[in-house]
């Protein structure tokens, strides 16, 4: 299981908890940090620096019939909690096979390799690369969000990034035309990606295959794929579809019934096959939830994972992401549960309630958060600032999920049903400046 040391301690340590680790390989930067979680959590878990850690336990080889975890990694859940997603061996081993039938990888490859290990598209990164003998080049973090220079630099040719990073190189004027002969691939995940993105990018890699692909955590990193061609009307909301699955995956579109959908109606995403993985790492109550065995066409029963996705039917059979049933967020290609966030706020001192929103948007998509919050007076007397807000909220989580904005309100508006109107105060922020992202909001109000 990778650990993220960049992790605020309490989610690093609860991660830790919940995976129950027989051993931590720690690099030297990172012993003290370690030391301090060991005295409170793990006094007796054994400590292995890179060198001696192949050497604590035999590893069996992996074989496409085994059902023993390849790795575990831990996503955002709605109630504050992480939840471990463990992916077996077969679930990998499928996924390697597909990648490598689909492209035809070479030694002399050189692959990007711009996400953080905990985050799962990087298995793309490392174990394709590693399954066809290429080179996995490293970025600098200073270059993250701008990679032009790294990507010519590196003489890379197989490159894979979310499509914010397509936004942020647009604004930056990095992707002329022409620029990038060598790269021969270009996969982009975690997010939707924009028509205006792809264009722009398939510019600059003039010799490249462009691709947009899906696939959640639960599915094995990546099981749907569209080839970029060209724009097409039918798209909606001029973003790029999902595509088709990988052999091996089975899909259904239901209602909300769990009945399938006509083709060319909206209904949720449901995903079956070699890579769905069996479920959540000790949680046989979340498994159940998003888990289900359905019939299939062939008189098969198969495990379906409900992803949450609207989706639709296009014309020719392909799907198109619409949006998420639940609140769930996209921001920088990380699966981000507002709810989290929201129990974070609701904990700080003063905070009563609190909201969160994907905004600002560019190009159809949300670059960061925005917390409404109700408060009173702290405990030393005075209202909540904004900056006490994204303070205290940065001492416990990740960077991405830290609010860029904070708006302070009396009330939260209210829908039909009596949940709170997310939609309403999303369209407060995007009347409140024009376009939305265009200029930044009052942090308070």
């Amino acid at each position: 299981m990778p650990l993220n040391p960049r992790l605020h301690r309490e989610r690093l340590a609860r991660v830790i908890r919940l995976a129950q680790l027989d051993a931590v390989i720690v690099e030297p930067e990172w012993e003290g940090l370690l030391n301090n979680l060991r005295a409170e959590l793990m006094p007796a878990l054994p400590v292995l620096w890179p060198s001696d850690a192949m050497e604590y336990h035999p590893i069996p080889a992996a074989t496409a019939e085994s059902s023993d975890l390849a790795y575990l990694l831990f996503t955002s859940g709605t109630t504050g909690a992480p939840k471990g997603v463990g992916v077996t061996n077969a679930n990998v081993l499928a996924y390697l096979a597909n990648a490598r039938a689909r492209y035809p990888f070479a030694s002399n490859d050189r692959f990007s390799q711009m996400f953080e290990q905990s985050f799962d598209v990087s298995i793309f990164d490392l174990f394709v690369a590693w399954s066809c003998g290429a080179c996995v080049v490293g970025i600098p973090a200073e270059q993250l969000i701008a990679p032009a220079s790294y990507i010519e630099n590196e003489a890379l040719t197989v490159f894979s990034a979310v499509p914010s990073v397509l936004s942020l190189m647009r604004r930056r004027r990095a992707l002329r035309p022409g620029r990038f002969p060598a790269v021969r691939y270009s996969m982009f995940i975690g997010e939707a990606l924009s028509v205006e993105n792809a264009e722009v990018w398939a510019a600059a890699t003039p010799n490249s295959l462009v691709e947009n692909h899906y696939g959640p955590t639960e599915v094995t990193v990546i099981c749907f794929a569209h080839v970029w061609r060209s724009a097409n009307p039918t798209w909606p909301g001029r973003i790029v579809p999902i595509g088709a699955p990988f052999p091996g995956n089975y899909v259904t579109v239901v209602n909300e019934r769990g009945l399938a959908v006509t083709p060319g109606d909206a209904g949720e995403l449901w995903i079956a096959g070699s890579q769905t993985v069996p479920g959540y790492w000790n949680d046989e109550e979340l498994t159940e939830r998003k888990f289900v065995t359905q019939r299939c066409s062939d008189g098969v029963d198969r495990l379906f994972y409900r992803t949450g996705d609207l989706v639709k039917e296009l014309p020719g059979g392909e799907l198109a992401f619409l949006s998420r049933v639940d609140d769930q967020l996209k921001v920088m290609g990380r699966r981000i549960e507002p709810g989290e966030i929201e129990a974070v706020l609701r904990t700080i001192p003063g905070v009563t309630d609190a909201v969160v929103v994907g905004w600002p948007i560019e190009d159809g998509q949300p670059v960061a958060l925005t917390a409404f919050v109700c408060n009173e007076a702290s405990e030393h007397g005075r209202a909540l600032s904004a900056a006490d807000i994204m303070t205290a909220s940065a001492a416990r989580l990740e960077a991405v999920f830290v609010p860029r904005y904070v708006l302070f309100v009396e009330s939260f508006p209210l829908n039909a049903n009596g949940k709170v109107d997310r939609n309403a105060l999303f369209s407060t922020l995007s009347g409140s400046v024009g376009r939305a992202g265009s200029s930044p909001i009052p942090q308070s109000s």
